[in-house]
C-alpha cells in the first residue's frame, strides 16, 4: 500500500510543479495592471502637478514583462503656448520615470479649458 500511496504523492507533486509553471509561463507573456506601489507612486508624482493647477484624465498604466507603460493626457490651461505644455510633459515624463524606472511614458496634451476634455477627469478622487 506504500508503494501506491507514494507514487500518488509524487505524481501530485508533478502535476502541481507542471501547474505553476504554466501559470508562471503565461503570465509573462501577458500584460497585467500596475502593482498598487507603483500606482501610489504614479499618484504622488501627478498630484504635485495638480497643485500647480494641472490636470490629468485617461491615465493607464500597465506592465510587460520587465517594462511599465504609462500613458496620460495632460490638460493645461488654453493660455499656454504649445512650447510651454511641451516642456511641462517633458518635465512629467522624466518624473515619472525617475520614479518608475524602465518605464515608457505616453502623454497627450490637451486645454482645460474644453468641455470635451473634462469627460473622465477623476483619476481616485
Amino acid at each position: 500500500w506504500l508503494d501506491p500511496a507514494l507514487a500518488l504523492l509524487v505524481a501530485a507533486n508533478i502535476v502541481w510543479t507542471g501547474w505553476r509553471l504554466l501559470q508562471r509561463s503565461a503570465a509573462g507573456l501577458m500584460d497585467s495592471s500596475l502593482p498598487a506601489s507603483d500606482q501610489t507612486l504614479l499618484v504622488g508624482v501627478l498630484e504635485r502637478y495638480r497643485a500647480q493647477g494641472i490636470e490629468f484624465h485617461a491615465v493607464r498604466g500597465r506592465e510587460s514583462g520587465a517594462r511599465r507603460f504609462i500613458s496620460l493626457h495632460v490638460l493645461v490651461p488654453a493660455t499656454w503656448t504649445i512650447a510651454r505644455a511641451h516642456q511641462l510633459a517633458e518635465e512629467i515624463d522624466q518624473e515619472i520615470r525617475r520614479v518608475l524606472p524602465q518605464t515608457s511614458v505616453f502623454t497627450h496634451l490637451e486645454p482645460l479649458d474644453d468641455p470635451s476634455s473634462l469627460e473622465d477627469i477623476p483619476l481616485d478622487r
